[in-house]
């Protein structure tokens, strides 16, 4: 249990643990896991053979998904100069993993990345006063000029698959809603989505997280499991991530 928990945090960053409370540390732990066991059965019953990991920052979620058994193809998406060439290193030891140095969203062109202190919390929105008193991490480092495409615009060229079946998974810090705009002429190939809700916003402008789900629901995708990813003092939510199939 505790390899799969230590896979499981790496997957998401380590600010899933740092401040929780400790006698919620196993609780959180049940449910990353419960999280991996779904994803599996996902994987397996949409009969996923394509996985687009958009905000791919280190790789972790491509550890997670070769940890759940899946062996097929995946696209990963990382802007920021320093992940990428991480991601770039260690995808050669991987045939059927690919990774882009590109941002994903609504209008293809230029924009500026906030880098921040720790690359987890790398943005296009700039952090908010909660989120640096929270997290000092997230206070911006430096920004850092890069490509934005839109998914539907590059679909053909990077995925391989004759009739794929996409899981499509978003981690980009309040930026999920644009990646999947962006999106809009290749979601019937979309049989899974995983996307990051902001409950309590710790970046201005995001979305509501009841509006981003209201918007995956309209798009046809119904909830399978809702997990939490942080906690204030008071308890209360910070991050879920979200686990969505067809409805």
């Amino acid at each position: 249990m505790k390899t799969l928990l230590q896979r499981l945090l790496k997957a998401r960053g380590y600010s899933v643990y740092r401040d929780v409370p400790r006698d919620l540390a196993n609780p959180l732990g049940v449910e990353l896991a419960a999280h991996s066991a779904l994803l599996r059965a996902v994987l397996q019953r949409a009969g996923v053979n394509v996985v687009l990991d958009v905000g791919a920052h280190r790789g972790g979620y491509r550890d997670l998904l070769r940890a759940s058994g899946y062996a097929g193809q995946i696209v990963s998406f990382e802007p920021v100069s320093a992940s990428y060439a991480a991601l770039d290193t260690r995808a050669a030891a991987d045939p059927a993993w690919s990774v882009h140095r590109l941002a994903l969203g609504r209008e293809p062109g230029r924009a500026k990345i906030n880098v921040a202190r720790e690359s987890n919390f790398t943005s296009f929105l700039e952090p908010n006063a909660f989120s640096i008193d929270r997290f000092g991490g997230s206070a911006v480092d430096r920004q850092e000029e890069v490509p934005v495409a839109r998914l539907d615009e590059v679909f053909g060229d990077l995925v391989d698959v004759r009739e794929p079946r996409v899981l499509l998974k978003t981690d980009t810090q309040g930026w999920d809603l644009e990646v999947i705009e962006g999106a809009a002429g290749v979601l019937d190939h979309v049989v899974a989505l995983q996307a990051e809700l902001s409950v309590r916003p710790i970046y201005e402008d995001s979305t509501s997280w009841l509006d981003v789900l209201t918007r995956l629901g309209e798009l046809g995708f119904r909830p399978a499991q809702l997990t939490s990813v942080g906690r204030d003092d008071a308890l209360g939510l910070l991050e879920l991530d979200c686990l969505l199939v067809r409805s």
